[in-house]
């Protein structure tokens, strides 16, 4: 009789057990027929029963059929913020109670990369219709999803600068530094919201510090450092470091532009000059260089116009017409300087604009006109 109420007990615990297996079978079958909204309701019955809440096959079900209800046009309407974080809590759970070699586990990471892309799309709707607060909450979930890409973290730190929450944008780049994206716009554009927020000068150079040993060649980074050396009272200790760099790697072409507004901003044009035209020696193609000369040039004859201009009638019938030439042999030879930073930077509006100047200066009306267009394109 023992006998009998032993094996009758172990058929009701097998029943009991099976009925709730097949919730998550259901749900299985549900999902595999679309129906989405019964397999949700099945895998919540699973999910909160003692048989199947700690079976990994149950949580990653559980992810998957809410995932696939994220867009769907039917059974989207059934989902709001917080299913991402379903689907994000239950992969995990799959990992936890599996391991990273369980039969549902090595299913994971492909479905975290498809839930990163869906909650990354929604981030970018969002951006796209300028709708700051969401889309950066979307794309810090997206940044949770995958902490190692830096595409969610990057574009939050463009959206918090659009809604100019200055300090979150810079937190953001923060993090994008300590995940080791430190390219050359991400101090550029850090180092500017630290000087909208004004942010003290100590603070500033040693971000500048940071960045250049990252981008060591970064001729943005190298001028606001000079610049702040020089704000600072420190501009001999600024010539002294610009002029070691450049003697540990004499044919870096970048460094001598620097060089050369360093002492433009010291006043000494004709040392600017020729350390200009040194680094177009070694790199024709150098932007700033070139641009510079330009300038260089190119103020020499607004200089010698002005001093013109300010003559009284009977000086001026007697200097003015050898000044206006002195002045124009400069604007022509600022000239091919500009024409050749256009060449080098085509859509660069400065040097178009002040090509525009030149070119009307020294008469030539079509071909200011050409680069008129070409500004307003």
């Amino acid at each position: 009789m023992k006998k009998v109420l032993l094996t009758a007990l172990a058929a009701a615990t097998i029943s009991v057990a099976s009925a709730q297996n097949s919730a998550v079978n259901s749900a299985i079958l549900n999902h595999k027929n679309g129906t989405l909204d019964k397999a949700q309701e099945s895998i919540n019955q699973a999910i909160e029963h003692k048989k199947t809440k700690d079976k990994a096959k149950t949580w990653f079900y559980r992810g998957v059929i809410y995932q696939d209800m994220i867009g769907n046009p039917i059974y989207g309407k059934m989902t709001d913020d917080k299913t991402p974080l379903i689907v994000l809590e239950s992969f995990d759970k799959t990992l936890e109670l599996d391991g990273n070699n369980g039969e549902f586990a090595k299913q994971v990471p492909a479905r975290k990369e498809q839930l990163y892309g869906q909650v990354l799309n929604q981030a970018v709707e969002f951006h796209n219709n300028q709708d700051w607060e969401n889309a950066i909450e979307k794309y810090k979930l997206a940044s949770k999803i995958n902490p190692t890409d830096t595409t969610s973290v990057l574009y939050a730190a463009y959206a918090s600068t659009a809604n100019k929450d200055y300090p979150a944008a810079i937190g953001f780049y923060d993090n994008l530094i300590k995940m080791g994206h430190t390219t050359e716009d991400v101090y550029k554009n850090k180092i500017q919201l630290m000087q909208a927020t004004e942010a003290s000068d100590e603070e500033v150079m040693k971000t500048l510090s940071a960045g250049l040993e990252k981008q060591p060649n970064s001729v943005y980074l190298m001028q606001e450092e000079l610049r702040y050396y020089l704000k600072n009272d420190r501009g001999e200790e600024a010539m002294e470091k610009l002029d070691k760099a450049i003697a540990a790697d004499p044919s870096n072409a970048s460094l001598l532009a620097v060089k050369g507004n360093l002492l433009e901003r010291k006043k000494d044009l004709d040392g600017a000059t020729a350390t200009y035209k040194k680094a177009i020696e070694i790199e024709p193609n150098n932007f700033d260089a070139n641009y510079n000369l330009g300038v260089l040039e190119f103020n020499k004859g607004a200089d010698v116009n002005n001093r013109a201009a300010k003559m009284d009638y009977a000086t001026y019938q007697k200097k003015g017409k050898a000044l206006e030439a002195e002045a124009k042999k400069h604007y022509q030879a600022a000239l091919p300087y500009f024409e050749k930073a256009l060449e080098i930077q085509p859509k660069d509006q400065a040097t178009m604009q002040n090509l525009i100047k030149l070119y009307t200066r020294l008469e030539r009306k079509a071909d200011a006109e050409k680069i008129s267009a070409m500004l307003n394109q």
